[in-house]
């Protein structure tokens, strides 16, 4: 793929990415407010679970599209093996929407336990090039900035799967509310549930605007 329309995609990805997980985060606000009608909680709680899936599936392309570049641009001693790097991001693209899919199900279980531990891979590949682009003499070229880059993005995905067993117990609260038995104490632990995930969700949002300054400008 030419480089100009890469970089213009990858790009494109990162807003779309920071733009659903805006979305995400308002909606969680209405579903976890008690003041709400149900039927807006309930709507909300849908729409919810579909948006999601925009900053998930702007993740694994983000992944994809910045090794691309990262390798075009000769930062990355893998030219060879693009091929291998789009095949891993369609195959967990696959897995992260079966999961979603098939969510209420034990295989989605399944296959959502198998894309958190691909993740925590992902996680520690890139803290690993990450490290070796602040040194020198390493498989990856000493560029700080795509050092910087891949942290952060290592730091976004650590966030994500936080966020993911922080809001564990966010289904049964919910089912709760759903089914109109949900006491008061169980609507705050709702409303708690959902502020306790701001400051992860803050340092997503923090990153991915650092990420796209620091790949723009190239700051260090």
């Amino acid at each position: 793929m030419d480089y100009a329309l890469l970089l213009l995609l990858h790009l494109l990805i990162a807003g779309y990415w920071l733009g659903g997980d805006l979305g995400v985060f308002y909606i969680a606000g209405k579903i976890a407010d008690p003041a709400q009608p149900l039927a807006v909680r309930l709507f909300s709680a849908k729409s919810m679970l579909l948006l999601d899936m925009i900053p998930r599936s702007c993740l694994i392309l983000a992944f994809g599209s910045g090794v691309t570049l990262a390798t075009q641009m000769g930062l990355l001693p893998i030219n060879g093996w693009l091929w291998l790097v789009w095949l891993l991001t369609a195959l967990w693209m696959g897995l992260a929407w079966f999961a979603f899919l098939k969510e209420h199900s034990p295989l989605g279980h399944r296959i959502a336990q198998i894309d958190f531990g691909l993740r925590l891979l992902v996680l520690a590949a890139c803290v690993g090039a990450g490290i070796d682009a602040f040194s020198d003499g390493g498989l990856v070229p000493q560029v700080r900035w795509l050092a910087v880059k891949l942290l952060l993005f290592a730091t976004i995905i650590a966030m994500g799967l936080l966020v993911r067993i922080q809001l564990k117990p966010f289904g049964p609260l919910f089912g709760k509310v759903a089914s109109n038995t949900a006491s008061d104490a169980e609507q705050q632990a709702l409303k708690q549930l959902v502020d306790r995930v701001k400051i992860p969700v803050l340092l997503i949002w923090t990153c991915i605007i650092v990420i796209a300054a620091f790949g723009k400008l190239k700051l260090i």
